[in-house]
């Protein structure tokens, strides 16, 4: 199992594909790598894939501890520095959009390219409609 230490804690990561260029996908809350096992095989032919578990998920550890965003953005830089991966484009999905974010605020000259989906659900109560 391909783990590293990285501050605190052990990050579990996979590397699928060769390609020049690496793509480095993140998952949200409580999602683990597995979760992009659909897209693995296509966006491998293209990129080399960085996969990994975040902080508390899946079999990366999970320190009893709050966790932040900003957190989670520094394990992504310090695993990509242990990798020796210099540039990246970074995909995040739901808080691993919000993770991308916030890389992209931190490490802005390690980023080749961002896609993120940060959805975050909201109580409709704290919305006011539209002036008509």
């Amino acid at each position: 199992m391909p783990r590293r230490r990285i501050g605190d804690i052990e990050i579990y990561y996979e590397i699928h594909g060769d390609a020049p260029q690496t793509l480095v996908l993140i998952r949200g809350l409580g999602s683990n790598l597995l979760a992009w096992s659909e897209q693995t095989p296509e966006l491998s032919k293209h990129f080399r894939l960085v996969l990994f578990d975040n902080r508390g998920a899946g079999r990366t550890d999970k320190p009893d501890a709050p966790y932040s965003i900003a957190q989670m953005a520094a394990d992504t830089a310090g695993l990509l520095d242990a990798l020796s991966i210099k540039r990246c484009a970074l995909l995040g999905i739901s808080m691993g959009g919000m993770i991308a974010q916030e890389f992209a605020l931190a490490y802005q000259n390690r980023l080749s390219a961002l896609i993120p989906d940060a959805r975050i659900a909201a109580d409709r109560a704290s919305f006011s409609p539209p002036p008509r």
